[in-house]
């Protein structure tokens, strides 16, 4: 799937079907021409039809949700592993290889801006900048997560190849922007949805928080600014977020992932049922057997009788033979008696608390605040934790690790490893079907490879370096 031949959608003017939920959509890549939309009403028909894109393999069912974590050091290959992912796991991957998140991430963009530009045709109002305030969002959120796998850096200000930004319909074939200017369309589009997302009809989570909302934006742009080290810009969206929310108590945490309760939940993706994708089955199927097992060392970085999260994360399988016991992963169990049925939490609270303690960390003279916001966090997952006082190098560890142990199969580690300058080191727990134990920072690896279908159809499109 070519990014740029999605120019002619825009010839069609299209629906998205929905059901009785706003997220339980039929999503079609070219709808039926004789379909119009004739209301703003109908726009936001299409809204819901990317949000759905979101629920695709290629973004938060697997590779923007667990295969960071495998690339990493959190997830290993399993014994009963038919094949998935094995490349990936042990970055043997190519150009020829692909992830599906290039191809998913521009559908999504493809469709944000297919809302953008259809809602203008239609007179200013509430409901019109509700709707287009999400799309902005939308198209943010996958600009970033391209940036994210593809980019050759993170800095803000690089001028190395990050990937094409995609605003509109063009016959032309784009090419890959700037680092820099990529960040500069994520801001812009963050920035206008908050403007826009400010004065609306209503409010946005009427079922859930399943939606792009205000919070959800600032929460955000937490996040890219803190990808971008913009310090004090990330502080500052992440206090905003933090101000409209608590931590969850233990019994709410462990609630929260099988969805029992919302929580700390800023924005999950819905799987309404077990058709839209079961996203735990990878991980913990019929609660014994997993394609992917945590790995001993990010297992045992718990406290297992007092850290609430050891035994809302992990399941020992006992092995008949000492040192034959395996750690499955258990964040995403199931709902309703289906296994592995689950929404993807995509935004929580307790990130921006991480995120406003990393911040403040690279802030001269606010160590004494990160620590604060570290302590806070441990105290809500850890019975009888006894806050610490740390500072330094020690500070940046403790809230790397913290990181680590909270966002768990989230699809982070990967990600937070190259953004600090870190390698994958994988110890006692490269064996099996993992055979390769290193990726030392800076390896071209880091970066994903442009897919090849790509670069063969898109003569402006160039490969990252090494592939």
């Amino acid at each position: 799937m070519k990014i740029y031949k999605y120019i002619y959608v825009v010839l069609l003017s299209f629906l998205v079907l929905s059901c009785d939920k706003n997220l339980d959509i039929v999503p079609q890549d070219v709808l039926d021409a004789e379909i119009a939309i004739t209301s703003i009403e109908d726009v936001e028909k299409v809204l819901l039809g990317a949000y759905a894109t979101l629920r695709r393999d290629g973004l938060y069912q697997e590779s923007m949700f667990f295969l960071p974590d495998l690339l990493a050091d959190n997830l290993r290959i399993g014994q009963t592993n038919g094949g998935s992912f094995r490349t990936e796991a042990n970055w043997q991957y190519s150009s020829g290889d692909d992830i599906d998140v290039w191809d998913e991430a521009y559908t999504l963009i493809f469709r944000s801006n297919s809302v953008i530009e259809n809602a203008n045709r239609f007179e200013d109002s509430q409901i019109k900048n509700r709707i287009k305030g999400q799309a902005y969002a939308l198209r943010a959120l996958a600009h970033f997560d391209l940036l994210r796998y593809y980019g050759e850096e993170y800095g803000r200000n690089s001028e190395r190849r990050g990937v094409p930004v995609v605003t509109s319909f063009s016959a032309t074939p784009p090419a890959r922007e700037t680092i820099s200017e990529v960040y500069d369309q994520i801001f812009d589009d963050l920035f206008e949805a908050l403007v826009l997302l400010g004065d609306i009809d209503k409010e946005i989570q009427e079922d859930g928080p399943h939606l792009m909302d205000l919070r959800a934006v600032n929460a955000l742009l937490a996040r890219v600014s803190l990808y971008a080290e913009q310090w004090q810009d990330a502080a500052d969206y992440a206090s905003e977020v933090i101000s409209s929310g608590t931590l969850s108590n233990p019994t709410e945490y462990a609630s929260m992932w099988s969805d029992d309760a919302d929580g700390e939940v800023i924005f999950s993706v819905r799987f309404a049922t077990a058709d839209e994708g079961r996203l735990g089955n990878s991980l913990l199927d019929n609660g014994r057997v997993s394609s992917f097992t945590l790995t001993v060392d990010a297992a045992e970085l718990y406290d297992q009788v007092n850290d609430v999260r050891y035994n809302s994360f992990v399941l020992l399988n006992p092995g008949s033979n000492p040192g034959d016991d395996v750690y499955l992963p258990n964040k995403y169990p199931g709902r309703g008696g289906q296994s592995g049925l689950n929404n993807a939490k995509i935004l929580r609270l307790s990130e921006m608390y991480l995120i406003r303690a990393e911040a403040n960390a690279n802030i001269v003279g606010q160590d004494a605040a990160a620590v604060a916001d570290l302590n806070e966090l441990r105290r809500s997952r850890i019975t009888g934790y006894v806050d610490e006082d740390l500072t330094g190098e020690a500070l940046d560890e403790a809230i790397q690790l913290e990181r680590r142990k909270e966002l768990m199969v989230e699809g982070h580690r990967w990600f937070d490893l190259r953004r600090i300058n870190g390698s994958v080191e994988r110890g006692a727990d490269c064996r099996g079907l993992t055979v390769n134990c290193v990726l030392l920072s800076g390896d071209h690896r880091f970066v994903f490879p442009i897919p090849q279908d790509e670069i063969l159809a898109n003569p402006n499109m160039r490969q990252s370096d090494g592939y």
